[in-house]
């Protein structure tokens, strides 16, 4: 875009504040409701040797319940990324899940604009994929500090996006006992990977959104909008707008963010994939961006002044009632021509199911303890320890419910590591859960509780064990001079 239509784009905003200020506040309160869960991983994190930052603790989530997040811990696979990579290319052509599993692929929606029907078995290019995962989270599960081939803390954004692909909408953060889903997204990289897909294909199918073409999803191009809606609807992300830098070259994954709309670094990405260790992981294509020369023109489809009258449609539709589905039909853009044709093949059924065995493998629960008793020291109430151990093979998503409020527990779901995982010398294959007991909110006396551990397995079962906490806060007496203790 050159220096004189940046120029004039900046002109154009100065009449829409009102509408600019609603439509962040929209997209922090309310666009889940409107655009099927707004995506909160524009704050992307990566381990050190990247050279990004991550988030810790003391985060409040801003757009996604109060927070704060779940502190899940998680399983950091090799460095070469290969487990990620291969569980999205299953991911891309509805594999990685068996049909039926919460977690496969919605059908997806061909065709004009307004006139759309639905395919079952949703195919999208897995370099798509692959390069989301790279700009989020540079395809990492696991906080800055956690070791490739080791197990620690979830990585969460500032806007409680979790793991790998940055999911934000399946998660409540409500202070709660997490569920299955959210436990399952947060600690294990495979279905993490999975909800990644479904977010981006179901801003494919919603028509909230403009599309490209006839939306063929065999066109890598076709998924610019879908890309940017991936990372949230707003005008940070537009390519005409006054956030991006008018003079920008196309992105390199090796480049700093600054200055690129979401869905061009993705879609450099693609272009231009990401090395480790000198292996480029995953094979470049050439595509086709927007021209902005024609398509941000006065009333184009990349013209901002059409994305903010979308944006006062969505405004007015609550108070005139009027239908306000396709606010961004104006948007709606041709294919460019000699668009990118990417057909991932299908596996076979025999090599699906030997990669499936291969990511979830066969999992069995084991928990050390089945009674903890607990008593008061001088420095309060003691700590207990539950040990989780996955006496089978791959990863094992293990939840904890506790049946009191007085209970706290270090974590709420996380990962056992069993047989055939890589896993560090440095690291401990067993789980250890810390529950401490509420010292000031339990009066003297004798106390019972229990903690339920749930073992979540690949075929949907669920395996509960119950470890009873006995509490005995009788008091401790103190030594006190002139009255000795006995």
């Amino acid at each position: 875009m050159s220096g004189r239509l940046g120029l004039v784009m900046r002109q154009r905003l100065i009449g829409h504040g009102w509408i600019l200020a609603a439509a962040v506040g929209l997209l922090l309160l309310g666009t889940a409701l409107l655009a099927g869960g707004l995506h909160g991983g524009s704050n992307v994190a990566a381990h050190a040797e990247l050279g990004a930052a991550q988030a810790g603790g003391g985060i409040v989530c801003s757009a996604f319940g109060g927070g704060p997040p779940y502190e899940f811990d998680a399983y950091e696979a090799t460095r070469d990324r290969v487990p990620y990579l291969e569980a999205q290319r299953l991911a891309a052509v509805d594999q990685l899940l068996l049909p039926g599993d919460a977690f496969a692929l919605q059908a997806i929606t061909t065709g004009r604009f307004g006139a759309r029907t639905e395919t079952a078995g949703a195919t999208i290019p897995a370099q798509l994929l692959h390069a989301i995962g790279w700009i989020e989270s540079r395809l990492t599960q696991a906080r800055l500090g956690v070791p490739f081939e080791g197990v620690g803390p979830v990585l969460i954004s500032p806007s409680c996006a979790y793991g790998l692909m940055q999911v934000a909408s399946f998660f409540s953060n409500g202070g709660d006992v997490p569920s299955s889903l959210e436990s399952l997204v947060g600690t294990h990289y495979a279905y993490n990977v999975a909800a990644g897909a479904q977010i981006l294909v179901d801003k494919w199918n919603q028509e909230f959104f403009p599309q490209v073409g006839d939306a063929d999803p065999l066109r890598i191009e076709s998924w610019y909008y879908a890309t940017w809606a991936y990372n949230g609807w707003a005008f940070v992300n537009h390519p005409a707008g006054t956030e991006v830098d008018p003079f920008r070259t196309p992105y390199d994954c090796a480049a700093p963010f600054n200055g690129y709309p979401y869905q061009e670094l993705v879609f450099g990405c693609v272009e231009n994939p990401p090395s480790v260790d000198g292996v480029q992981l995953w094979d470049a294509l050439n595509l086709r961006l927007p021209d902005l020369g024609t398509l941000a023109v006065a009333q184009g489809p990349l013209d901002v002044d059409v994305y903010f009258d979308g944006w006062a449609s969505v405004f007015a539709a609550p108070f005139t009632d009027e239908e306000a589905s396709t606010p961004f039909a104006g948007m709606n853009m041709g294919r460019p021509a000699g668009a990118t044709i990417v057909a991932p093949p299908r596996f076979s059924t025999e090599t699906a199911a030997q990669h499936r065995a291969s990511i979830f493998a066969l999992p069995e629960l084991t928990v050390g303890e089945s009674v903890i008793e607990l008593v008061a020291t001088e420095q309060g109430l003691e700590s207990g320890t539950i040990t989780i151990r996955n006496a089978g093979s791959g990863l094992l998503v293990y939840r904890l419910i506790p049946s009191v409020d007085w209970l706290a527990l270090s974590v709420p779901a996380g990962i056992a590591v069993g047989s055939g995982v890589p896993l560090l010398a440095s690291q401990t294959v067993d789980a250890s859960i810390v529950l401490t007991p509420d010292a000031d909110g339990l009066p003297e006396g004798l106390h019972q509780g229990s903690v339920v551990v749930e073992a979540l397995l690949p075929d949907g079962a669920v395996v509960r064990e119950t470890v009873v906490v006995l509490v005995d806060k009788q008091g401790v007496p103190r030594y006190e001079a002139g009255r000795p203790v006995s």
